[in-house]
């Protein structure tokens, strides 16, 4: 109930975002820029197109041009020192909250006053097209319009802050392997209909202030240099007055930016800098009338958003906002999703399992995905600290227990045998150079330095580490050894290199097996360095005649177990795609959980999905918690203890295999020629496992609650005048705990078109949150052009008049009832 009061009370504030959504452009404006314009000189002309000190515009002190300054997003402010870290954006699609996406902006927007930033670069709205993708934490799920009602309600609540939104990544950055040069080939139609909404929704919608360009070739055209998508779509057709910006070395060439309508080049002008484009401003190549028409569009957003003068920061509001804390804290709650419940497991019975055993890396810490978007957060509860809380309240003996303490004790740190463990030594560099800044003795290898090593005199990026050691085993034996890195990592015995992957790149694992003579010593060095971005790092080892499980049989003593495990900032994240399967570690340490023959709950973090036909039908209880931010252990407690009943919703299919996936055969560049064509067009996500009638894991839209709910007294109206349909029905609460259901509007034609149409989309959605026994009345409107297809012929969505079905449902695959209307 606590919960419930809360989200209401959000709703109350958020409500009035469309009474209050600022129009940041007016013709009048544009009068102060010319005026501005006509002052400035060649040479700074040239100089402001171009962003400087990593995250700002440059300024103009002669004409009182103050510069403006940007923070990474989207899900917090990642470049100002701390800040709140809030779910990632994923997770706030999972609400399907449009207010609550409303209130993570305005709180987005607060947190960018109190450090003076005036440019948030949020949020992301690539489409999810495969699980792999580095970056789909940071987007909003597989349906273009869940994304686009999710983006404007983030962006006008930035906005409405006197502060800027960057939609991103225009377009097409559905996958992060190869970015800077594979070009995506897409059809018209599967732009404007699948890849294109969120992007002109939030231009004509929402009036974001800027767009960022991609790093991706869109049909062989960089889309920083694009005239077409630049110029024809998005300012002619979708009539964006704002800024272009490209992504940080997303740039490749001067004059097709220049000419393309790229407006400014992030980080520094490395492109389009004042030399080359004074250079090519002689040669006739570029005219100064595109440089004016670029310097035109930067200055409109500086006065329009009142950053002419400066923006100082905003002292009223607490750097450790607590209201951006609460936000953080129900967007985690309301998109935690609840997948599996068998015999009802959860909420977790206090009197029935009263020891609790939590287990696996992702426990501790603060997990997050990895890039551009992190966050340092003040603070952050665990997955353990949050579910101990609540367990200690409820009576309940929680406590952690790590598998790799009861790896075989194999490992001394010097020839006595005195002492186990490694000696380790940290360097300030990559290459094992000079003096180490810290020597110290760790008994187990298994580290996620997401913000770096935290020790003291270390660098956050750039540094290397040496375990060594001897192994001695007192038994003839096997042992498999596991090693796991991002970057670069080595294995040595009696100093002969067993594992070598010396080389920069994303999260990936070895394995190799060696037999080990009873009492015989063998010199062990493992070595690994990190070049850049977040880090991780394991080492693992295991007797293969050994058949008793030690981790397993500790965890026999529980009642119960939970896990948590999936992908974090070591596997996850942006410049590199992540592997469908688990971390190999991961998969090790869920055999030997299994082994207990204990019921079990698994927490799971990633982006997107995972294959899980080996152990997802061992779990008892499934959490999808994709990447909850700082207080992401408290709701994940809260929830396990019913003290919140779950009511999030799945943005994106869960396939079984990845080869169900629609994108499976146009996915990949198997033929390395740097094309991808998305052969699947619109076809993607439920539409394509609609067309090709394949069962899936879990479908769009899907998401359990602790309690019941029943559809009914559906109606659907007529067209109206303008072609609307107006759909009413009334839901239910027929459990016994308050919660929250998302009803979900599908339509599709049920007759032969023009052109092929998907079986449903996704129209509408309303969250309706319920007591127990509660029923509520909805209406929704579903408007003329939720009944249209975009014709390649004449450029424009047309009427595709005919019989529809629309649908009412709690999933894709879950539709409660349906009324077939016709369409004139």
């Amino acid at each position: 109930m606590k919960q419930r009061k809360i989200t209401l009370a959000f709703l109350l504030i958020a409500n009035v975002f469309g009474a209050f959504a600022q129009k940041w452009y007016t013709p009048d404006i544009d009068q102060k820029v010319e005026a501005l314009l006509k002052q400035m000189t060649v040479e700074e002309k040239l100089g402001y197109i171009g962003g400087v000190n990593w995250m700002y515009t440059q300024n103009i002190d002669r004409l009182g041009i103050h510069r403006m300054k940007m923070s990474d997003g989207p899900q917090g402010l990642g470049t100002n020192g701390k800040s709140t870290a809030y779910p990632a954006t994923v997770m706030l699609a999972a609400t399907w909250n449009e207010n609550l996406a409303y209130q993570y902006g305005q709180s987005l927007g607060r947190d960018c006053r109190a450090r003076g930033v005036n440019i948030i670069l949020g949020p992301a709205v690539n489409i999810y097209r495969a699980p792999m993708c580095g970056r789909n934490f940071e987007y909003m799920g597989e349906d273009p319009y869940l994304t686009s009602r999710t983006a404007v309600g983030y962006i006008k609540g930035v906005q409405d802050q006197g502060v800027m939104a960057t939609i991103k990544h225009f377009i097409a950055n559905n996958s992060d392997y190869d970015r800077d040069h594979i070009s995506n080939d897409i059809d018209e139609r599967t732009l404007n209909e699948i890849y294109f909404p969120s992007f002109k929704a939030a231009v004509q919608e929402a009036e974001v202030g800027a767009v960022m360009t991609s790093y991706n070739l869109l049909n062989g055209i960089y889309t920083t240099e694009n005239p077409w998508l630049l110029k024809e779509v998005l300012r002619k057709q979708w009539g964006f007055n704002g800024v272009v910006m490209s992504d940080w070395g997303s740039t490749h060439y001067c004059v097709p930016a220049a000419k393309g309508g790229l407006d400014l080049e992030m980080a520094g002008g490395e492109k389009m800098n004042p030399k080359d484009m004074a250079y090519y401003l002689k040669t006739g190549d570029v005219t100064i009338d595109m440089v004016d028409e670029k310097v035109r569009h930067i200055l409109r957003v500086l006065i329009a958003f009142g950053f002419k003068d400066g923006v100082g920061e905003d002292k009223s509001i607490p750097l450790d906002n607590p209201a951006s804390v609460e936000t953080a804290l129900n967007v985690a709650r309301e998109g935690l999703v609840l997948l599996k419940n068998e015999k009802n497991i959860l909420p977790i019975n206090p009197r029935k399992y009263k020891h609790i055993i939590v287990t696996g890396k992702n426990a501790h810490g603060y997990i997050k995905g990895g890039g551009s978007g992190g966050v340092i957060p003040f603070h952050y509860t665990s997955l353990f600290e949050g579910i101990k809380k609540e367990g200690e309240l409820n009576g309940v003996k929680v406590e952690y227990v790590d598998e790799l303490d009861f790896l075989p004790g194999i490992m001394y740190t010097d020839n006595s045998l005195s002492q186990t463990g490694f000696r380790t030594e940290y360097f300030n560099n990559i290459n094992f150079e000079g003096n180490p800044v810290v020597t110290q003795t760790e008994k187990k290898i298994n580290y996620s330095w997401a913000g770096g090593t935290e020790l003291p005199g270390m660098n956050r990026e750039n540094y290397s580490v040496r375990w060594s050691g001897v192994m001695c085993s007192k038994e003839t034996a096997d042992f498999d050894f596991s090693m796991g890195g991002d970057d670069g990592y080595r294995v040595f015995i009696n100093d002969q290199a067993v594992i070598d992957d010396w080389t920069p790149g994303a999260f990936r694992s070895s394995n190799i097996t060696k037999t080990l003579e009873a009492g015989v010593k063998y010199r062990i060095r493992i070595e690994y360095y990190q070049k850049g971005g977040a880090a991780g790092v394991n080492f693992i080892w295991k007797n293969k005649n050994e058949n008793k499980d030690e981790f397993s049989a500790y965890l026999n003593k529980a009642d119960l177990i939970i896990a948590c495990f999936g992908h974090n900032s070591d596997t996850e994240g942006e410049g590199s795609d992540r592997t469908f399967e688990l971390p190999e570690k991961d998969k090790k340490m869920l055999a030997s959980i299994f082994s207990s023959k204990k019921p079990t709950i698994g927490i799971v973090n990633a982006g997107g999905n995972i294959e899980m036909q080996e152990w997802e039908p061992s779990l008892k209880g499934l959490i999808w918690g994709f990447y909850g931010g700082q207080e992401a252990g408290t709701a994940v407690g809260d929830v396990l203890f019913g003290k919140v009943n779950p009511s999030g919703k799945l943005p994106m299919t869960f396939e079984k295999r990845w080869e169900d996936n629609p994108a499976y055969n146009s996915y990949h560049d198997p033929d390395g020629d740097k094309h991808v064509a998305y052969t699947e067009g619109i076809f993607i996500g439920y539409r394509g496992y609609d067309k090709l009638k394949r069962e899936v894991q879990y479908p769009f839209g899907y998401g359990l609650s602790y309690t019941t709910y029943k559809l009914s007294n559906v109606a659907v109206s007529k067209p109206n005048a303008d072609g609307a349909v107006e759909v009413t029905c009334k839901l239910t609460n027929t459990g016994n705990k308050a919660g929250a259901q998302v009803i979900q509007v599908y339509v599709g034609k049920t007759e032969s078109s023009v052109v092929e149409r998907p079986e449903k989309e996704l129209r509408k959605f309303e969250k309706v949150f319920l007591k127990a026994g509660e029923s509520k009345a909805v209406k929704m409107v579903i408007p003329q052009n939720a009944f249209t297809y975009f014709d390649v012929n004449t450029k424009k969505f047309v009427k595709d008049a005919g019989n529809y079905n629309v649908m009412l449902g709690f999933s894709s695959r879950d539709i409660k009832a349906q009324q077939s209307i016709l369409i004139n």
